[in-house]
């Protein structure tokens, strides 16, 4: 469980407007945060299933305080005040900031939860099969492995199916950087990416993130999408090398730079974006279980599991799917809106291609042939 104190920290980046703290980075989310505490049931079984200790009663208490500020401070801007009328109501805003950023530290509501555990993954075999052959190189010093010969056909095999599998998507070359404003907003912890700065004292907050949803999400920072000029949902999709902070181990599934392919729909409605999700796991589901001949199992994760911006998630597992429910969580925080004034519902999938590497040659390694949908990119003879 993450402490309420440590999240608060991080959300001076998203609050900057009205805090006076962090860098400023205006995303503009919406502030207006009372729909959270209009069912009191929800949030306390929202809290409950994520296994977190929150007083919501003082919270919400802390909220509506500067809330009352907020509304007297915009009064104030909005007709001609003194200076010092403006400058006592910005004072007075900022010193009940605690119950703002409180409210943003809160993650989503949950829609459905899981009931089964995490099982135990089977170890895998393929980075001392990779190395003894010659196909990997592991440098433990700054947790990356390099590929050589025919796993990097297989890798990029596998990227283009995914790629053409979604050929509707629009293919997107995002920022592989990302603002401390941009990660509060998905309200992911800091710590589990790399810090990135020119190492001058004035440089922003800034992550190497690479493909990811947080790279997708800031290409929409403050958008507005007509209702009747788009084709619903709209979907984009990237796929590349994304960053992670370093772990104790070292290999395809947790080195932390791996090849991903990220798929983001943006609909009108929870219609959409459900039948969106669905959509995914069929076409991915299928590719991983008849083309690539994997044991594929989807898992309907835990309340304890969910990542603060799901409301609910699909995995398979150590097959490296993972199908994430947002609804308009995201798209409050970083004001992405139709213009039916209905904030944009959003499903993000990721799959990362270098697991699903990891347990191809782990099949290779039982001795199982390579599966017919990727023997255009390599020959049997190649996988010794």
């Amino acid at each position: 469980m993450i402490p309420l104190r440590t999240i608060v920290r991080r959300m001076s980046h998203l609050a900057a407007r009205y805090t006076g703290r962090g860098d400023v980075h205006v995303v503009d989310p919406s502030v207006d945060l009372r729909y959270i505490f209009e069912n009191a049931g929800r949030l306390r079984r929202s809290l409950e299933e994520r296994r977190s200790d929150v007083n919501t009663a003082e919270l919400k208490e802390r909220y509506e305080a500067w809330w009352t500020k907020y509304q007297a401070y915009t009064t104030a801007t909005s007709s001609e005040q003194p200076k010092e009328a403006l400058a006592a109501a910005k004072k007075a805003l900022r010193d009940e900031q605690a119950g703002l950023l409180d409210a943003l530290a809160l993650p989503n509501f949950v829609h459905e939860v899981g009931t089964q555990e995490k099982p135990m993954l089977k170890p895998s075999k393929h980075r001392d099969y990779l190395t003894q052959k010659g196909h990997m190189r592991v440098d433990k010093n700054i947790g990356v492995v390099h590929l050589v010969g025919y796993p990097v056909l297989l890798q990029n095999h596998l990227k283009v199916q995914l790629l053409e599998m979604f050929h509707d998507a629009i293919l997107v070359s995002p920022s592989c950087f990302a603002r401390a404003a941009i990660l509060e907003g998905v309200n992911v912890p800091m710590k589990d990416f790399v810090r990135f700065t020119d190492g001058s004292d004035t440089f922003p907050t800034t992550y190497l993130v690479g493909h990811s949803l947080h790279s997708l999400v800031s290409l929409f920072i403050r958008a507005q999408f007509l209702e009747q000029k788009n084709k619903w949902p709209i979907t984009v999709q990237s796929a590349g090398v994304s960053y992670h902070a370093k772990k104790d181990v070292v290999d395809l599934a947790y080195a932390r730079q791996r090849l991903k392919h990220c798929i983001l729909s943006i609909a009108m409605n929870d219609e959409q974006m459900d039948a969106f999700a669905n959509d995914c796991m069929t076409k991915i589901g299928a590719l991983l279980d008849e083309g690539l001949m994997l044991d594929v199992k989807a898992r309907k994760v835990m309340g304890k599991e969910l990542r603060n911006y799901e409301t609910q998630a699909i995995v398979f597992e150590d097959k490296g799917l993972e199908i994430s429910r947002i609804g308009d969580y995201i798209s409050r925080r970083l004001n992405i809106v139709i213009d039916n004034g209905e904030f944009a519902r959003m499903t993000y999938v990721e799959t990362d291609v270098d697991r699903v590497l990891a347990r191809l040659i782990d099949g290779l390694v039982d001795g199982k042939d390579v599966p017919k949908s990727l023997r255009d990119a390599v020959r049997g003879s190649d996988v010794v």
